[in-house]
Parts: structure tokens; C-alpha cells; sequence
């Protein structure tokens, strides 16, 4: 089994060609793009019989539901911090104590 110095493809210096981000940056246009065409869509057909004032408005179904994604997103990002977050040195404390302990 000889060792072959030659590397199996040439470097270029470049990181390898990665389209992930154009695609991704597609999606969330096209994502956004239909978002705003049925808020404009909305302008032109309104609900038959709204239930409250604020419905009337058009888009505000739309904006509701990206203000309550927004908050309930900070709130859970929040309430993990909070909840489930330790100190930086909470694993070493931990060890220090069983190590005084000792086996017997």
C-alpha cells in the first residue's frame, strides 16, 4: 500500500460552491412576496361580517399574527434563559463537590 503525496483534487483556495443561501434567500423572498400579496389582497376583499372594529382594517389579521409570533418567540426565548439557564461555572462547582466526597 503506497502513500500517494498528490491530493485527490486540486485546492482552489475557495470554499466549496454552497447554493444553500441563494435558495434560501429565494424562499424567504418569495415567502415575503406572498405575504404582502394577500395583504393587498385583503385591501379588495374584506370580511363579510367582523366580529370587532380593529378587523375592518385591512392587513390586521396579518399584522396580528406577526406580532403574536414575534412575542410569543421573545417570551419563550425569555423563559429559557431563565428557566433552563445555568451558571458559567455550574458544572465545575457540581464536580468539585463529588470529588470531595470520595469513593469509599
Amino acid at each position: 500500500m503506497g502513500h500517494d503525496s498528490k491530493p485527490m483534487h486540486a485546492p482552489t483556495g475557495a470554499p466549496p460552491a454552497d447554493n444553500s443561501q441563494g435558495l434560501r434567500r429565494k424562499l424567504r423572498n418569495l415567502m415575503f412576496a406572498s405575504l404582502g400579496f394577500l395583504v393587498v389582497l385583503n385591501l379588495f376583499i374584506t370580511p363579510h361580517h367582523p366580529h370587532f372594529g380593529l378587523e375592518e382594517l385591512p392587513g390586521f389579521w396579518a399584522l396580528f399574527g406577526l406580532l403574536g409570533a414575534v412575542l410569543l418567540a421573545k417570551g419563550a426565548k425569555g423563559a429559557a434563559h431563565t428557566f433552563l439557564g445555568k451558571d458559567e461555572d455550574f458544572y465545575e462547582i457540581r464536580s468539585e463537590g463529588s470529588r470531595d466526597q470520595g469513593v469509599k
